[in-house]
C-alpha cells in the first residue's frame, strides 16, 4: 500500500484518528484542532494505536491540560439554564426565574438538596448589556461581602489599619486586577469574586508584600480563565452542532475527553463536578457536545417553569418549560458503569 490513509477508531468513548503512510516510525500527537492522533507505517492496527494511547495516558491527560491553559481569556458565558458561575471558587448553576414584586434582579443561594443555584431575573435577561451589569454587580456585591468580613484580618497583619479594601463594577479591556490608590487604598476588581477564598486572600498577600498562604501557579492560572463579563445567548434545549459545539470551558469537541481543570466535567465517579475530587486524571469524564444531565431531563421529562417568582414542575410542552437539573440530581443517583443519572430503582 502507497500514499497516506485515515481511519478513526474509538477507546473508552474517546475519538483517535489513525493516519497511516510510508514512514517507519509511530508517533503520538494532542491538538486542539485534530485531537489524539497516531501516525505510523501501513502495517499499524487499532490495537496497536489504543496500546500507544493507553501506555502514554498521563501525557495525552497532560497535553489536554496544556491545551485548554493555552485557550482564549475572557471565556463566553450563555444565559441559559445550567450554565455554571463561580462564585468564590464555588461552581452555581443558573436558573432563570420569573420576576416578583420584591424579587432581587440576582441572588445566588447554597440549597441542603439542590446545591449551589445563581436564580437571575427573566425581565434581565431581554438585554445582554443588563444582564451583564446585573451579574457583574452581584460579584462585586458577594466580593464587598466578603472584604467586610475578612479583610480587617488582612490589613492587621500589613500593619496599616487605614488601608480600605473594596470590589468595583467598573470594567477594562485591560485588567488590573487590583489598584492601588494614592491613598493606599485597594480597589479589587469585580471578577475577583470567582476566585476561592484561599486564592484571593493569597492575591491580596501578594498585593501587600506578605507570605505567601497559596500556590501562586495555581492563583495565576485562575486568573487567566476568569470570566470578565462576555455573555451570549442560546436556544433552550436543542441539540448542538457536533461540529461547532465544543464544550464551553476547555473546548473539548464531542466524544472527547474534558481538560483536567475543567469545570463542566463531572467526576466519573460520583457523578457531582469533578473540581479537584479525586488525585490524578482517573476520574475525567467525555464531553457529550450537551450540557451534563440534559439527555437524563428529557428522558425522565424534569421540567420547571417561574410561576410567581417561584420554580413549579412542568411539562415538556408548556410555555416557559426548561430543564430542572436539581431536581435530577436531587432524584437520581450517578451509576458510574452508564455515566449518566439513573432513577433509583
Amino acid at each position: 500500500m502507497t500514499g497516506k490513509t485515515t481511519r478513526s477508531i474509538n477507546l473508552g468513548g474517546v475519538a483517535i484518528t489513525i493516519t497511516t503512510s510510508d514512514r517507519t516510525t509511530t508517533d503520538l500527537t494532542v491538538t486542539r484542532t485534530t485531537g489524539i492522533t497516531v501516525r505510523g507505517p501501513h502495517t499499524l492496527t487499532d490495537d496497536d494505536a489504543r496500546n500507544l494511547v493507553t501506555r502514554r495516558k498521563d501525557w495525552v491527560y497532560r497535553q489536554l491540560t496544556a491545551l485548554h491553559e493555552q485557550a482564549p481569556t475572557n471565556p463566553a458565558k450563555t444565559i441559559r439554564n445550567g450554565e455554571t458561575f463561580t462564585i468564590l471558587g464555588t461552581p452555581h448553576t443558573l436558573r432563570l426565574t420569573e420576576s416578583g414584586p420584591r424579587t432581587a434582579p440576582a441572588t445566588i443561594h447554597n440549597h441542603p438538596e439542590n446545591g449551589p443555584t445563581l436564580d437571575l431575573n427573566r425581565a434581565a435577561t431581554s438585554d445582554q448589556d443588563i444582564a451583564r451589569r446585573t451579574l457583574i454587580k452581584l460579584h462585586a456585591d458577594t466580593a464587598n461581602k466578603w472584604l467586610e468580613k475578612n479583610g480587617a484580618r488582612i490589613i492587621r497583619i500589613a500593619r496599616n489599619s487605614d488601608i480600605q479594601l473594596t470590589a468595583t463594577t467598573r470594567t477594562r479591556s485591560h485588567t488590573r486586577w487590583i489598584t492601588r490608590r494614592p491613598t493606599g487604598d485597594l480597589t479589587l476588581h469585580w471578577a475577583l469574586a470567582q476566585l476561592s477564598t484561599l486564592h484571593l486572600r493569597e492575591l491580596l498577600h501578594r498585593t501587600l508584600n506578605l507570605h505567601s498562604i497559596a500556590d501562586g501557579h495555581e492563583l495565576d492560572h485562575q486568573l487567566r480563565t476568569l470570566w470578565l463579563g462576555e455573555l451570549t445567548t442560546g436556544p433552550q434545549g436543542t441539540r448542538p452542532d457536533p461540529h461547532t459545539d465544543n464544550c464551553p470551558t476547555c473546548h473539548a469537541h464531542p466524544g472527547t475527553l474534558h481538560t483536567n481543570r475543567c469545570t463542566v466535567a463531572l467526576c466519573a465517579l460520583t457523578g457531582l463536578q469533578r473540581c479537584y475530587c479525586h488525585p490524578g486524571t482517573t476520574c475525567l469524564t467525555i464531553w457529550s457536545g450537551r450540557w451534563p444531565g440534559t439527555d437524563e431531563c428529557e428522558e425522565y421529562g424534569f421540567y420547571y417553569r417561574g410561576v410567581a417568582g417561584r420554580a413549579e414542575p412542568c411539562n415538556a410542552t408548556d410555555e416557559g418549560a426548561t430543564h430542572d437539573y436539581n431536581r435530577l440530581y436531587a432524584e437520581c443517583l450517578w451509576h458510574p458503569g452508564q455515566q449518566r443519572m439513573v432513577l433509583p430503582n
